[in-house]
């Protein structure tokens, strides 16, 4: 897809390493044709693409002997060489984030993965204890790859790109993903409408698409501060880039990640960061965020209050980025996925 998010991201990037790292073993499979130098078979059709046409696929197909999915849904169809990655469940935990087909649909997709994949890849230790809570999948078929993210230019950022959601450099924070109950955008707003109170000039930047129960967030946005809140919704990465960099401070408030990708644009950005004090969260940053309890407003107010002039502790954080961001790149997740992958295929 044009506009790529979450899984999409990490799809492509790494299917981009799977590549480079191993030359003439890699068919691609997919829906439409996709810009990678790889060979391709290309299946059109519109809905249950996986569970149909790829099932038929792998039928009448012997030459597909390992095949992995990198998102979620199996074939039912499928050769004995399988690997899968499964993001997160975020639907077992927050289960009104869902509408009642499509968490039906996932919680299906998760049982035929867990019984019938011969490997299973998550990005964290949070989907991994999941799988073993919900679905009793064994855990020595499980392996935790983190991933990466793209370096952006720290010079020539465009930062006239602001002008049309008329934002000013260090005079707003920003929130990077979709805008809905999940992801706590709505504990968000509540803490800024607080924080608004002693501050009249910073606004509050939410980039991204408009999940469930994003189009009544925004719709209840209380009207003294519905002026000072910009929703952009997706922006290609120009200018989401620019809007990151040039922002007084990212805020992360998801009550639920599987991992959290925005993070580490976040501190490739050199940005300070408030964040939930969820596992995800504390795994990648460790002690170098402003952490929150996920559902105390007034505690995320105070933190946006500490960004407006940041402490000596503030700016250590900032100093530690570099370090922690060695560990997360494509490049290594692209290696330790391909020796999932041979050992599956062994």
């Amino acid at each position: 897809t044009a506009k790529r998010t979450g899984v999409e991201n990490y799809s492509f990037f790494l299917i981009k390493e799977l590549i480079k790292q191993a030359p003439g073993e890699i068919t691609l499979i997919s829906p439409r044709k996709i810009d990678l130098d790889v060979p391709q078979i290309t299946i059109p059709f519109p809905r249950l693409w996986t569970i149909m046409k790829l099932s038929l696929e792998c039928l009448k197909n012997k030459k597909i002997d390992n095949l992995f999915i990198p998102s979620h849904v199996m074939p039912l169809i499928y050769p004995k060489n399988t690997a899968i990655t499964i993001h997160d469940v975020a639907f077992k935990r927050y289960p009104k984030s869902y509408g009642f087909l499509s968490r039906t649909y996932l919680n299906f997709a998760a049982k035929f993965a867990v019984k019938h994949a011969k490997s299973i890849i998550v990005p964290s230790e949070t989907t991994k204890e999941d799988l073993v809570k919900f679905y009793k999948c064994k855990s020595d078929k499980i392996t935790v790859i983190p991933l990466g993210y793209e370096p952006t230019k720290k010079e020539g950022a465009d930062f006239s790109l602001l002008k049309q959601y008329d934002l000013t450099p260090n005079q707003y924070f920003v929130y990077v993903g979709r805008v809905e109950t999940k992801k706590n955008t709505d504990n968000l707003i509540k803490a800024f409408e607080i924080f608004a109170k002693s501050n009249t000039s910073h606004k509050l930047a939410l980039v991204g698409f408009l999940g469930r129960g994003g189009e009544e967030i925004l719709n209840n946005i209380p009207a003294n501060i519905v002026n000072r809140i910009v929703n952009t919704n997706y922006v290609q990465d120009q200018v989401k880039h620019a809007i990151i960099q040039a922002s007084s401070g990212f805020i992360f408030p998801s009550r639920y990640e599987g991992f959290g990708i925005p993070l580490l644009e976040a501190m490739d950005q050199r940005l300070p960061i408030i964040a939930s004090n969820i596992p995800t969260s504390k795994a990648i940053l460790q002690d170098n965020a402003l952490y929150f309890d996920v559902e105390n407003a007034a505690q995320l107010a105070e933190h946006m209050q500490t960004l407006v002039n940041p402490p000596d502790k503030v700016k250590a954080h900032i100093n530690a980025y570099p370090e922690i961001l060695k560990k997360y790149s494509w490049d290594a997740a692209g290696k330790q996925t391909l020796k999932v992958l041979k050992a599956t295929n062994a």
